[in-house]
């Protein structure tokens, strides 16, 4: 699992911070749509990631892991910015 690019961060802030509903679309083709609140570290393997962590639109704990997204849409009217693709 590669890192996220650090310009990324930036996104994933504004996305915690102002409490936006995104769709978030993974390698493995899993789609998760809700709201995250915060990033923490979580154990995966072995091996340490960062993840943010939300409710989905149906108010279920959501935890991500950041190198495991790839697009991030926004889905919140007046947001900073649309979408991200995380390559």
């Amino acid at each position: 699992m590669n890192p996220i690019k650090c310009t990324h961060y930036d996104y994933i802030e504004l996305l915690c911070l102002y409490q936006y509903r995104v769709k978030l679309t993974l390698h493995s083709g899993d789609v998760f749509i809700g709201k995250f609140s915060a990033t923490t570290l979580v154990n995966n393997n072995n091996q340490r990631y960062e993840a943010i962590v939300g409710v989905s639109d149906i108010q279920q704990p959501l935890i991500v892991i950041l190198p495991d997204i790839t697009r991030i849409d926004v889905l919140s009217d007046k947001a900073k910015f649309d979408h991200l693709i995380l390559t």
